[in-house]
């Protein structure tokens, strides 16, 4: 007799790289530590007595508000239809939990972000599979929510992994027309200028989830946020954890999101319009993908070969069998060194 639910059984944790790595390309990270001045501020908050986040003994604030305030204020949306989450992945987590019963319907839009399917099948929801259309839109996803009966729709703009992105008219269409829960996540959003935030709190069957770990280069310190309508909103609220984000990532949160530099989101937007431009010099029989992100996705026939042997030059990249890549963009010295490896790679093919 197993002890271990039927759920469960056959599962197996999502496995990022850890190894040792001269480049790590290969998590969508920005290459930036955090600034200078926002790390001065945070240890000046950790040795002020009077400063909550000193206060080691007590817990945190439970609703987060001043991590709430500082995103409210940058992104334009009112505090109170915003849920702080300890990434965004707990998030997706809640959203399946609180918001979808057991047994409902996911629509999921391949290929997308696997962990979105994972949540849902641990909250017992049923994922109902359809493949992005040739097109790229939005039209094939709606029909397949509608002639489903799907309780909710998930999708990434701009997508993980393919780097694609759906203008804000085609997403806000599509919204106003279907009839499920919209979870749109806009975790690469701050690459491009498409967002649909602020119309977040205007429907009430839509949630947009946003993250610090990606253009912000905070990965680290896991801060996700959820905006949506107030009844959503609230449930999300009910649903966490009392005491989900801890005082450190509130306040590194807050500094972050109060420091105008630390967004590298249009300078790293360009660099992977320039990795592009190189790598398809490089490998003019692959297929690229038009990128609206901080990575660049392609098809080739020599992708195994091409990760195997990049791994083995200390240089790690994603991998999606059987014949797709997934490199993230960096500085152009470290796109100097992927290229001069990948040149050599190359030559002994």
């Amino acid at each position: 007799m197993s002890f271990v639910s039927k759920k469960m059984q056959g599962k197996v944790p999502y496995e990022p790289n850890c190894g040792n790595f001269r480049l790590r390309l290969d998590a969508n990270e920005s290459p930036f530590p955090l600034d200078g001045g926002v790390r001065n501020k945070f240890i000046e908050a950790l040795n002020d007595t009077d400063s909550a986040v000193s206060a080691l003994n007590r817990y945190p604030d439970p609703s987060s508000l001043q991590l709430r305030l500082a995103f409210a204020n940058r992104y334009g949306v009112p505090v109170e239809n915003t849920v702080a989450g300890n990434g965004s992945d707990e998030l997706i987590s809640i959203i399946m939990t609180s918001l979808m019963d057991k047994g409902d319907t996911l629509a999921v839009a391949n290929p997308e972000f696997s962990m979105y399917a994972f949540y849902a099948q641990l909250s017992e929801n049923t994922v109902f599979y359809t493949d992005k259309d040739e097109n790229y839109s939005l039209d094939s996803l709606l029909s397949f929510v509608k002639e489903n009966n799907c309780r909710a729709v998930i999708f990434s703009n701009p997508c993980n992994p393919t780097g694609m992105g759906f203008d804000r008219n085609a997403v806000l269409n599509f919204v106003e027309s279907c009839p499920a829960l919209c979870i749109v996540d806009e975790a690469y959003m701050d690459f491009w200028d498409q967002s649909i935030l602020d119309s977040a709190t205007k429907f009430e069957n839509l949630i947009v989830l946003r993250t610090l770990s990606k253009a912000y280069g905070a990965a680290a310190i896991r801060a996700g946020f959820a905006v949506g309508h107030k009844s959503l909103i609230d449930a999300l609220s009910v649903a966490r954890s009392p005491y989900n984000v801890n005082s450190m990532t509130q306040l590194l949160g807050k500094l972050v999101l109060e420091n105008e530099s630390s967004n590298k989101g249009p300078y790293l937007a360009a660099q992977a319009q320039k990795l592009a431009d190189v790598l398809s010099k490089l490998l003019p029989d692959a297929t690229f993908y038009p990128t609206r992100t901080n990575f660049v996705y392609l098809k080739t026939e020599k992708a195994k070969t091409i990760f195997d042997s990049l791994i083995a030059d200390g240089i790690a990249i994603r991998y999606f069998p059987p014949c797709n890549l997934r490199i993230t963009a960096s500085t152009d010295e470290e796109h100097a060194i992927l290229c001069k490896s990948l040149e050599n790679i190359l030559k002994s093919l």
